[in-house]
């Protein structure tokens, strides 16, 4: 009896080593594209610089002061830069009404003789402190145009570097 059980122990031994085993987890690599845009968060917030009513031919200037916005600024030095305008003819500055342009101009200064422009003529700032703010712009239409009524405007890009 005792090769008996030796006998059925073998077979029972035998028949778990060759039953049907479950498949093995398979197993694979791949990528996670993880992204984050970072934007500073010193930036420009707006800014106008409004003539209001020019007659035309006037005999005195046209001066008017605006500004230019910024938020959110770090303390350290801020330079801002003006093109030439949307409807410029070389350096000088127009707005334009249909197909009709009116002269004008910006300064860095209240005094006007210094033109704000790219590169010497920007404007730089020194912030002692961070935070919001803004930067006078002091534009002028010289006297003496004599342009057909209507509504004339120009677009002009502001850079700003911090």
């Amino acid at each position: 009896m005792a090769r008996r059980r030796i006998g059925s122990a073998a077979v029972l031994l035998a028949a778990a080593f060759f039953a049907d085993r479950p498949a093995e987890a398979g197993t694979d690599t791949g990528t996670l594209s993880v992204t984050a845009t970072v934007t500073s968060n010193c930036s420009l917030s707006g800014g106008t610089l409004a003539f209001g009513t020019y007659v035309s031919g006037q005999t005195t200037n046209l001066d008017v002061q605006g500004s230019i916005n910024y938020v959110n600024c770090a303390p350290g030095n801020i330079t801002f830069e003006l093109d030439n305008g949307a409807n410029a003819n070389g350096t000088q500055r127009r707005m334009k009404s249909g197909n009709n342009f009116l002269n004008y101009e910006i300064y860095r200064t209240s005094a006007r003789n210094s033109r704000w422009g790219t590169g010497q003529d920007a404007v730089q700032l020194q912030l002692l402190q961070g935070g919001n703010g803004s930067v006078a712009v002091y534009g002028r239409i010289p006297a003496g145009q004599t342009v057909p009524a209507g509504s004339y405007s120009d677009t002009v890009t502001v850079t700003m570097t911090f």
